[in-house]
């Protein structure tokens, strides 16, 4: 009997809602509570208000329900983009279900083709509210929208509720192991989040796969390690499954992330240091680092030597280039670990620091020319048999870190890269695995004497190779200046220029002094006072930097790729930096040539540019998302797949135009 009543009172509830059909409006009220739709500005929104104890449903419902469905039809323009409010769990009868008590709002966006548009928005829905006992209605809203970009009711509205943000902002997710009852992952949010977060949620959106009991959380040193329940008989790879975390902060506010689950394949710490060796051997024939390493061969090729000092000055010159590719990654962590968003090559993101090398290396070029001399480290660094030798040979390798990192060679990206998801000490190791492949080449030298013989034999011709080495310094400077130029204007270039022209008239003068003494002194605070000078470099007279315009290359957003991949469009990005060699030599031999150029305009391929050359947390973020801190990176997003494909750090064009021949034509 009881059975009967309730199916005619659902019956009655049924017919009630399709009496509502018959003259739409835009709000729907039932015995439980209500449903209106609203708008404001571009966005149209679906406000539900609950009796107490009713609740209704997310996308993924959890153990029992069904989320709400609904078919929009607009007088012009499109829903291009729905979002959810964020979940809560909702335990009845030892059910969990995610949804939302009380009320909720759902946002439409709307894209029209103009602004400040009258339209008819229609709306058919259905959904189910429940307590213990669920109930469904169906019916039709309407509503004459004005489209517009003042605020208006619903605004005060949206403050009560939280969505979450589908762009990656430094949170990774990845996959750990899978077994057939369970899924363990990993989740680090972004250094800046850590001490804030109070507690977190985890929200599957598949709800075939994974089961809504809450998952075991375990803290680390890093991040959580997360293990989900799954559904009987899931036999699929997880791979690629939506999430939504969930945290709320100290102070109580709820915020969340959509993030989609990356399968890592772990690497062992070995195999990295491995890459971590290759990447710096290979970075000894990057085109940044010959100038210095120029000088480092000064030693080899200087008056005969003893095999003891030798080997002292290969240990020296290592310790310099270990020690200093450390403290980079030692400074890069505790950057990182106080919220700040940098990668390789971070240093260079400073004009300060920019200007500051390329007076180094005016210096270091007058020197090798022969128009003063300080001590003997600036002359034949590491060639004498005295205790500046060994200081030389150190701060020899100190320079050549410091002149190596625009660049970075193959196998070095996918170990730094790898670095950023290893505890602090496996990440220093690293780096010190980058210092000794990148000083190898020397140590052999120093310690097989026989290698030396295929050195040229020591002779006066070696002044001239002194002088002639000053003119890759120079044109070092030249780069640096020209970096300089994309990060300020032109003041600040006319600035570092006539601070090269008061250190040429200081040498001048100081070699007019009869003292040696005296000029040894004067030489060393000129070259101490140039650098102190440096803080009055003079800011940008604009706020945006002078950047490369290539009319087939797009600025780079991560929505734009977003659109064009929703719109089936292959994308490819180049992520770039003015002060990075190796992303500059790629853009004139291979990017920007009118044969690759015209071989994407053919595919349709979207071209977008990451510039990196200033501090850019966006692109940082979206390195890190990419699993990358370094330059360059080439990454193409092929047309109908979610995985994005990655290209070596050297390119060519034939690489290019094997990779576009596999694209599907248009």
């Amino acid at each position: 009997m009881i059975s009967q009543l309730r199916f005619f009172l659902y019956l009655g509830i049924l017919l009630s809602g399709a009496l509502s059909f018959a003259t739409p409006s835009s709000v729907f009220k039932f015995p439980q509570g209500q449903v209106e739709l609203l708008s404001e500005g571009t966005q149209l929104g679906l406000y539900f208000k609950l009796a107490p104890e009713w609740h209704i449903y997310w996308k993924n419902s959890g153990d029992s329900g069904a989320a709400p469905k609904w078919e929009w039809s607009l007088s012009q323009g499109q829903i291009h983009a729905t979002h959810w409010p964020l979940p809560e769990r909702i335990v009845v009868a030892g059910l969990t279900n995610f949804g939302y008590a009380d009320e909720a709002l759902f946002l439409f966006d709307v894209e029209t083709a103009e602004p400040n548009q009258h339209l008819t928005a229609h709306l058919k829905i259905e959904f189910l509210i429940c307590k213990v006992e669920c109930i469904p209605y169906f019916t039709e809203l309407q509503k004459q929208v004005l489209l517009t970009d003042r605020a208006g009711p619903l605004a005060a509205l949206m403050t009560r509720f939280s969505y979450p943000s589908s762009e990656n902002s430094g949170w990774m997710w990845r996959m750990e192991k899978q077994t057939a009852t369970t899924l363990q992952t990993v989740l680090i949010p972004p250094s800046s989040l850590k001490d804030q977060i109070r507690y977190i949620e985890i929200f599957p959106e598949d709800g075939e796969s994974f089961q809504s009991t809450v998952p075991t959380l375990e803290i680390g040193a890093q991040g959580y390690l997360i293990t989900h329940r799954l559904q009987d008989s899931v036999q699929k790879d997880l791979t690629g499954s939506h999430f939504w975390v969930v945290w709320e902060d100290h102070q109580g506010r709820k915020a969340g992330q959509e993030l989609i689950l990356q399968k890592v394949v772990p690497a062992s710490l070995a195999l990295i240091l491995f890459w971590a060796f290759l990447g710096g051997l290979i970075l000894n024939v990057m085109p940044c680092v010959f100038p210095v390493l120029s000088i480092k061969i000064l030693s080899f090729l200087g008056p005969e030597k003893q095999a003891s000092a030798l080997r002292r000055s290969g240990l020296f010159y290592t310790a310099g280039v270990v020690l200093s590719f450390c403290s980079l990654g030692g400074l890069l962590l505790l950057l990182r670990a106080g919220g700040e968003q940098i990668g390789w090559g971070f240093q260079l993101q400073s004009p300060l620091v920019t200007a500051g090398i390329s007076l180094l290396f005016f210096w270091l070029g007058l020197n090798f020319l022969g128009l003063f001399e300080i001590g003997q480290s600036f002359s034949y660094v590491g060639a004498r048999k005295t205790s500046s030798s060994d200081a030389g040979s150190f701060f020899t390798g100190v320079l050549a870190v410091i002149v190596a990192t625009p660049c970075t060679a193959p196998f070095m990206g996918a170990a730094l890269g790898a670095s950023l998801t290893l505890p602090p000490a496996h990440t220093l190791l690293i780096f010190a695995g980058l210092g000794f492949g990148m000083a190898v080449p020397f140590l052999i030298l120093a310690y097989v004497p026989y290698t030396l013989r295929f050195l040229p034999k020591p002779g006066m011709w070696m002044q001239k190779l002194k002088e002639f080495l000053a003119f890759p310094l120079f044109a070092t400077v030249l780069w640096l200046l020209w970096v300089l130029a994309q990060q300020r204007d032109v003041t600040a270039l006319l600035f570092v220029l006539a601070l090269f022209l008061s250190v040429g008239l200081w040498i001048w003068s100081v070699n007019n002094l009869r003292s040696e003494r005296g000029k040894q002194f004067s030489l060393l605070g000129g070259f101490l006072l140039s650098f102190a000078l440096l803080i009055f470099l003079p800011e940008a007279s604009s706020t945006s930097s002078v950047k490369e315009a290539t009319s087939a290359w797009q600025g780079y957003t991560p929505e734009k790729i977003q659109s064009h991949l929703a719109a089936g469009e292959s994308v490819f990005v180049d992520f770039t930096a003015a002060w990075c060699i190796t992303c500059q030599v790629n853009k004139k031999w291979v990017l920007n040539t009118p044969e690759i150029l015209t071989a994407f305009q053919k595919k349709n391929i979207q071209l977008y540019r990451a510039d990196w050359t200033d501090k850019n947390p966006m692109i940082t973020e979206e390195l890190a998302k990419l699993g990358r801190n370094s330059l360059p990176v080439y990454v193409f997003y092929r047309k109908g797949r979610s995985t994005p494909e990655f290209l070596p750090e050297i390119l060519t064009k034939g690489m290019i135009i094997d990779l576009l021949n596999k694209e599907e034509k248009p």
